[in-house]
């Protein structure tokens, strides 16, 4: 009887505790305020309202400036401790990124198009994610097509949005569907 008593008043206290920080979880959890849509720095990077209408763009400037080799400008979209990790490398920094970017001008990569299939973000962090088409030379010189992913984190300093990390993998480029296309 004396351990079922025992046993009583324990249950009786961790109930009471549980209660008490479930009270004060909510009480907090009252106090804490919601951003307000179009008042949070992430917001202004651009006048677009969409996100992923905002990496697109990203994604435009991206390809055009590689088009016209400012590479200065494309390493200029990356954090200066960004990672941009590909089939020849990992490269940190907007210098090394930037260096990797000119070594793949000098030899007649070309960018055609950039596709962003997602993108989310919330306050100052987000991702995106999509596909990429153009054109590399292989081994011997000839121009063969290039295409494949890529998935982004981005950070959003001083309202701008710069990429932090980038991963490009070449290959097979799946649809929304779920078929590959080669």
């Amino acid at each position: 009887m004396k351990n079922f008593v025992e046993l009583v008043r324990v249950v009786l206290v961790s109930f009471a505790f549980i209660s008490l920080t479930f009270v004060s979880l909510t009480q907090a959890q009252d106090k804490m305020q919601a951003p307000k849509k179009g008042k949070h720095p992430a917001h202004a990077a651009s006048g677009s309202t969409s996100f992923k209408g905002e990496v697109q763009k990203m994604a435009d400037d991206w390809k055009n400036g590689f088009k016209s080799k400012d590479v200065a400008k494309v390493a200029g979209m990356y954090s200066d401790d960004a990672v941009w990790i590909t089939v020849e490398g990992t490269f940190h920094g907007a210098g090394e990124i930037k260096s990797q970017l000119q070594k793949m001008a000098d030899r007649g990569d070309t960018v055609e198009d950039i596709t962003t299939a997602k993108a989310v973000h919330f306050g100052d962090i987000g991702y995106a994610e999509g596909s990429f088409s153009g054109k590399a030379p292989d081994q011997s010189g000839a121009e063969k097509p290039a295409q494949g992913t890529w998935v982004v984190s981005l950070k959003n300093v001083n309202g701008k949005w710069m990429i932090a990390t980038h991963t490009s993998v070449p290959g097979s480029v799946t649809s929304k569907s779920g078929k590959k296309s080669e």
